[in-house]
């Protein structure tokens, strides 16, 4: 499987439509259905339903586009982290972890203010859960990590910085009964099963959610605990569960799922900056300054 494949699916997706696609990629329309037949043979799976009119994805290609969409998009990090770089030998580097709704948010502006300011330092960024940042932090690895909302116990070891707030919001699969609302009460699910983040990856997740349940004295049955984000979403869109989430989690690619307002509990979490105290310069300063003035 080539980046290339996707590409070609995910305008065929899009367009819903071969030629369409063919005429946006500017190649022969045969090469585009070439492409999407190896994909699927590759796949095993067929990605869209042939009709008259065009095409329309079939409950495999739905999933498969969410997740051809994240590849894609890490791409993109990937050739904008690459194209810091410059032929100085000079050129010092800052090396960032984050999670994805960070990128998308509010790390994304602020490199691009920051690039224009110093061209001598280099931004490289690194998508990671909130464990992996720590633990780059610790052993040198990365010089400043997004992870969300900070445990109490790393203010005793880094410098904390609040970076934004962020409200909870609740994410349902489409064809929940609820779907269509624009504000929920936690305790109207208090009947439904519950997905999670797993601690592991993202401690401190499990202490929320217990305490925005017990707010409203509701006692949720967690079914999953999810690795990551995508997966969360994933799961939510397979209709697995419903999940509490932060609301910019609705900036990454997700499908048959909803985010919908909470009425009550409100809940914020605030995201941070965290870096180590002996590893504060001026360089790594003026890059917080610009994450927090874009809150």
């Amino acid at each position: 499987m080539e980046l290339r494949h996707l590409r070609y699916f995910v305008m065929a997706a899009e367009e819903e439509n071969i030629s369409r696609a063919a005429a946006r990629l500017n190649i022969s329309q045969p090469a585009v259905s070439r492409q999407i037949h190896d994909l699927e043979g590759e796949l095993g799976v067929a990605l869209f339903e042939r009709e008259r009119n065009g095409l329309s994805l079939t409950e495999a290609g739905h999933s498969a586009l969410t997740h051809a969409r994240q590849v894609l998009r890490k791409e993109k990090i990937l050739l904008q982290a690459m194209s810091q770089f410059t032929e100085s030998e000079a050129l010092l580097s800052l090396k960032v972890g984050y999670i994805p709704t960070a990128l998308t948010g509010f790390l994304a502006e602020a490199m691009h203010q920051f690039n224009q300011q110093d061209n001598q330092v280099c931004v490289q960024i690194y998508e990671m859960s909130p464990l992996q940042q720590e633990k780059a932090l610790r052993k040198g690895e990365i010089d400043l990590a997004l992870l969300g909302c900070a445990c109490p116990g790393l203010k005793r070891d880094f410098r904390v910085q609040a970076i934004r707030k962020v409200a909870v919001a609740i994410a349902l699969p489409e064809d929940h009964r609820l779907a269509g609302r624009k504000w929920i009460d936690l305790e109207e699910l208090a009947d439904d099963v519950f997905l999670s983040l797993h601690e592991k990856n993202f401690p401190g997740r499990r202490e929320m959610m217990k305490e925005m349940c017990r707010r409203v004295n509701i006692d949720p049955k967690i079914s999953i605990r999810a690795e990551g984000l995508s997966e969360l979403l994933a799961l939510v869109g397979a209709g697995s569960g419903v999940a509490l989430v932060p609301a910019d989690l609705h900036e990454l690619p997700h499908a048959r799922m909803v985010f919908i307002k909470l009425k009550r509990p409100k809940f914020t979490l605030i995201s941070s900056a965290v870096w180590r105290k002996e590893g504060e310069t001026e360089a790594l300063t003026a890059l917080v300054s610009l994450l927090k003035s874009g809150e």
